[in-house]
């Protein structure tokens, strides 16, 4: 069913937040020849007013806008849940390439953006969207919410919700993990207790090839073990397997 979905999704509406009019008609040219409709905004504001007229499915966000910053302007999105977003900045420095992330972003393209990629991205940022966005309908349309078929995957006092895009306690509060957090526990989660190498989650999470001298996926890692803290016992939830990656230590489902 998922590929099923995927394959008839119509082409997403994009927003691009670029103050340099050269580098936004370039962008915003390759775009509209895939197929996509596209708009463009200079400014934070001139975005905030595009974003409710427009309703993009997925949103290129500059960090360094004339006035407004890019990281308020990703935190204002990411509080919408109705959208993907991809970081588009000429700041390629690792640091500012997590912080993008850290914040809730899907992705990070560093500029000058190869055109063919940054299209592909653009349409695996929307796929990976899709549930986020109609659990988001779901919540403001109680009509529309469909009972849970499945136990929910659990490690230590979490319990990963899929659908949802969620972790959350037993007390039913939501542990505040980033779009490519939660793309890490889910694939660690779906590998059923084996170790999943740095290569794969770097291309799930971060959506580009991992290098030996890539520290993302031990940064997002080390992010996660802060925010989930420790299981029982004081296990460690997430593990390192020396040479194969990381490994999600499971709980019992939830009913």
């Amino acid at each position: 069913m998922p590929n099923e979905v995927s394959a008839t999704l119509p082409n997403p509406r994009i927003l691009l937040i670029e103050d340099n009019a050269p580098v936004a008609e370039t962008l915003l040219k390759f775009i509209e020849r895939s197929g996509m409709r596209t708009a463009w905004a200079q400014t934070g504001a001139e975005a905030m007013e595009l974003k409710a007229s427009f309703m993009p499915d997925v949103v290129l966000v500059d960090l360094e806008l004339p006035d407004t910053n890019g990281v308020e302007l990703i935190a204002w999105l990411v509080g919408l849940r109705d959208c993907g977003i991809i970081v588009v900045s000429g700041r390629g420095e690792e640091a500012e390439r997590i912080v993008g992330l850290e914040l809730g972003a899907d992705d990070y393209v560093a500029k000058p953006p190869q055109l063919r990629e940054l299209v592909a991205r653009i349409r695996a940022v929307h796929r990976r969207a899709q549930p986020r966005t109609v659990a988001s309908m779901a919540e403001s349309s109680p009509a529309l919410t469909a009972p849970q078929p499945a136990p929910l995957p659990q490690f230590g006092q979490w319990k990963l919700d899929i659908p949802r895009r969620a972790v959350t306690g037993e007390d039913g509060r939501p542990a505040p993990v980033t779009a490519a957090e939660f793309a890490v526990l889910q694939e660690l989660a779906l590998a059923n207790g084996q170790p999943v190498s740095r290569e794969r989650l770097s291309e799930v999470a971060l959506r580009r090839p991992w290098r030996p001298d890539d520290r993302s996926i031990d940064q997002l890692v080390f992010s996660l073990r802060r925010k989930l803290g420790d299981g029982d016992g004081g296990t460690r939830l997430i593990q390192s397997v020396r040479g194969a990656g990381y490994i999600l230590i499971p709980g019992s489902a939830a009913a």
